[in-house]
């Protein structure tokens, strides 16, 4: 019994060394590992920490925006945008130019890596919207899933997809229907572009048109229940407001828990919300006191927030074209 319990106190012991932010140190060593999956491992272990791991900033954006690995760049823009939302616009940043960059696997990465950024990277839709016309068919792919990775806004994202549902190349079409099946809603113009897929020769398209045909509409009510339920568990959580702030006035049943998540101890689920709010236009007109009255130590929020402030007082969810006002300087 005194060898069990003593194998118990070890193995807490370890436990309490090698979780939280008391192994930030350690991984930070890691990210400066010769060999890239063990500096892959560390940024995803330190996107777990949270803002816990802010020191871990730092060796974050240099593996984000200098490391020779995508998979290196991609896995540490995504710990970023759980840590820092500012370090995860300079992500963002840096890789924009690349966007239009001669050399092919440039832009190839810069799509991935703006993409592993989900919703943070809004601002760079109008440069990806672009990139969806790229000559290059890996780099129209994508871009097509850096776009609905982030989702935001909706409108011009939908459209992107749609016209990648006609690419000469069937890797493009398949990516455009794929993300149409797991990750962007279904609009009743994407129903009408997909139902003649179902007949598709490529039977690999045809089953994707299937499976996204099979989803919950647009405003259908007892799914915007089932995300306002998934708001309640942490590991949901950004899912269910990713694709709420997607559904735009149609979400506005699940606006009371939204709402309470500006409060939440990550700064990119409280961004997450203040998108939510602000698609859901003049809808959300009931939030505007505690909108007004938040004040959030997150500069990208408070834009966010003030954002959604403007939206709910006009009556109109924010355009494509104001996007461009929100590029770092």
């Amino acid at each position: 019994m005194v060898g069990l319990a003593l194998l118990l106190s070890v193995l807490g012991l370890w436990y309490w060394f090698s979780t939280g932010a008391r192994v930030v140190p350690t991984l930070i060593e890691l990210l400066k590992d010769d060999d890239p999956s063990t500096r892959i491992v560390a940024a995803e272990q330190l996107g777990q920490v949270g803002p816990r791991a802010r020191s871990a900033v730092p060796q974050l954006l240099s593996q984000a925006t200098q490391d020779g690995s995508q998979h290196a760049n991609t896995t540490a823009a995504t710990a970023l945008k759980w840590i820092d939302l500012t370090a995860a616009r300079r992500v963002m940043t840096h890789f924009m130019p690349r966007l239009q960059d001669p050399d092919v696997q440039q832009r190839r990465t810069a799509c991935a890596v703006i993409g592993s950024l989900g919703p943070i990277a809004k601002p760079a839709v109008p440069a990806l919207l672009s990139a969806a016309h790229d000559t290059d068919a890996l780099i129209r792919r994508n871009a097509l899933i850096a776009l609905a990775s982030i989702g935001l806004p909706s409108s011009p994202i939908g459209a992107a997809l749609l016209d990648g549902l006609h690419d000469s190349s069937s890797l493009v079409r398949q990516t455009a229907v794929t993300q149409f099946a797991f990750t962007v809603p279904l609009s009743p113009d994407a129903v009408t572009a997909l139902t003649p897929l179902l007949n598709d020769s490529d039977k690999g398209i045809a089953t994707l048109a299937r499976t996204a045909l099979d989803k919950p509409r647009a405003g259908d009510a007892a799914h915007i229940e089932s995300l306002g339920m998934m708001l309640g568990h942490s590991s949901a959580r950004d899912y269910a407001l990713h694709q709420l702030a997607q559904l735009g006035p149609a979400a506005s049943d699940a606006l009371p828990p939204v709402l309470a998540l500006l409060e939440d101890d990550h700064p990119l689920i409280r961004y997450l919300a203040a998108e939510s709010i602000g698609g859901m236009g003049a809808a959300a007109k009931q939030a505007l006191p505690g909108l007004q009255r938040h004040q959030d130590a997150d500069p990208v929020v408070r834009a966010a927030i003030s954002e959604a402030v403007s939206a709910i007082e006009s009556g109109a969810v924010v355009s494509a074209e104001s996007l461009t006002k929100e590029l770092p300087r």
